[in-house]
């Protein structure tokens, strides 16, 4: 399945066996098939942070989530604790507002996505 496998180390690509990375990659999964799935207001908050993000580029309220998803601010203020603590879907540096949901960010970043329209945002 792989041909070659490469690990960013500083500024090398150290080529990693498969006979080492292939266990890595199986633990990993089993690992992440035991976490709980999302709910469903919590897919609908990060859902609408990837979409929001690029279009607004600006990190986003928590007051912005409630009043568009139609849920209260306290409920939403849990849920982004939530998917914050998971370290997986969602940050909100310095405050209370979502400054990048994966894959997205609102801040300036080297990588560079350009959508069908032309439109270029960072990447987390």
């Amino acid at each position: 399945m792989f041909k070659r496998i490469l690990l960013g180390v500083g500024r090398r690509m150290v080529p990693v066996p498969e006979w080492l990375f292939r266990p890595m990659v199986g633990r990993d999964a089993k690992r992440l098939a035991k976490r709980p799935a999302l709910e469903p207001n919590q897919r609908r908050v990060q859902h609408f942070a990837v979409r929001e993000i690029p279009r607004r580029r600006e990190p986003i309220a928590p007051e912005v989530f409630a009043a568009l998803l139609e849920l209260s601010v306290d409920e939403v203020g849990q849920i982004l604790d939530e998917l914050e603590r998971r370290m997986t879907f969602l940050c909100r540096r310095g405050g209370e507002d979502v400054v990048w949901a994966y894959p997205v960010t609102a801040e300036e970043t080297p990588h560079q996505v350009r959508i069908d329209g032309g439109e270029a945002f960072s990447a987390a």
